[in-house]
């Protein structure tokens, strides 16, 4: 890490903004990979990522398929020594995730590839402050409903606070956002022991589809190489606006890596789930998504219960200066 020249961030007393890394032990993740539409999709990072990267750097969507993850977090604390003696807690994300690649100004090839957590709803206030605070994870509140563990992987719901629809005289509310249920609740998953074949397992399903890649077919193989979801690197827009909200006092591109401390449980559910999305006006994902609104078919479906860490970011472009200061 370069030494920085800016002042050293103020913590109150007592404060529990945590220090990086984050550790999420005794972790449950539930994936189900959604269709969606790669120039809408290319849309929202060339209005994110892209506007932030002012042509230093491009980041390319590589296929229309978008990952929505429901992760419940049995015990979140942070790995700094201060921080760590202060407690732990519990939280639920839940996440779309759209994988794209870095190309850098003059090249032609990745230098690297990413999840980039387009949009992201958690029920817990501190994971909320931590998480956008940190990395700039643009979390967002929420209720949700996630099976029990020894429960069957049906009936998982997201309700988000927002406005719907956009009118003077809305009122700010919880309002549902997305359902995901099991068309067939009498099919059992299937545990692998093995966790090269659950990946194997995973990029074969997503294969079947000959949409899954739209981007150049040279990158493909590196790209499965990378690809071990959930340990990948991601990558976040970080942006604070100023009084008037209309400049960012800082706005940079943060990447940081999701490594897998330990793994107790891989499944591949069956491929019987559906998708439905409401319409809501504060969470367009029909339009960042490109998904359909009401019922579509979700594919190459899993759990996996993990501990895992998020660990220091690295400004890889900080916008803030009138052109930019790389580090």
């Amino acid at each position: 890490m370069t030494e920085s020249s800016a002042p050293p961030f103020l913590y109150p007393p007592g404060s529990p903004l945590m220090h990086p890394p984050l550790a999420l032990s005794a972790s449950r993740m539930y994936g189900f990979w959604a269709k969606g539409d790669v120039p809408r999709l290319q849309a929202s990072v060339d209005g994110t990522l892209n506007a932030a990267a002012a042509g230093r750097m491009h980041f390319k969507v590589l296929g229309p398929y978008v990952l929505l993850t429901f992760t419940e977090v049995g015990h979140a604390n942070s790995t700094d020594p201060i921080d760590e003696a202060k407690g732990w807690g519990r939280e639920t994300d839940i996440v779309t995730w759209v994988l794209v690649a870095r190309i850098d100004a003059g090249k032609h090839s990745p230098s690297a590839f990413y999840a980039y957590p387009m949009h992201i709803w958690v029920d817990d206030c501190m994971a909320l402050i931590n998480g956008r605070e940190l990395f700039g994870y643009p979390k967002y509140e929420c209720t949700c409903k996630i099976p029990a563990p020894d429960a069957g992987a049906t009936g998982f719901r997201l309700a988000a606070k927002g406005f719907q629809p956009f009118a003077e005289t809305t009122e700010l509310a919880m309002h549902p956002l997305l359902e995901v249920d099991a068309l067939d609740t009498s099919l059992q998953s299937e545990r692998l022991l093995d966790a090269g074949a659950w990946r194997s397992r995973q990029l074969q399903a997503l294969r079947s589809d000959p949409d899954f890649w739209a981007a150049d077919p040279a990158w493909q193989t590196d790209f499965e190489q990378w690809f071990s979801f959930p340990a990948v690197d991601q990558v976040f827009l970080k942006q604070l606006p100023d009084a008037s909200g209309q400049y960012a006092v800082y706005q940079a591109l943060i990447t940081a890596p999701a490594r897998v401390k330990a793994m107790s449980g891989l499944w591949l559910l069956p491929d019987t789930y559906q998708l439905k999305l409401h319409e809501f006006a504060s969470f367009p994902l029909h339009h960042t998504l490109g998904w359909g609104l009401g019922i579509q078919p979700v594919h190459a479906c899993f759990r996996v219960d993990f501990d895992f860490e998020v660990g220091d970011g690295t400004v890889v472009w900080d916008n803030t200066a009138s052109h930019g200061v790389e580090t």
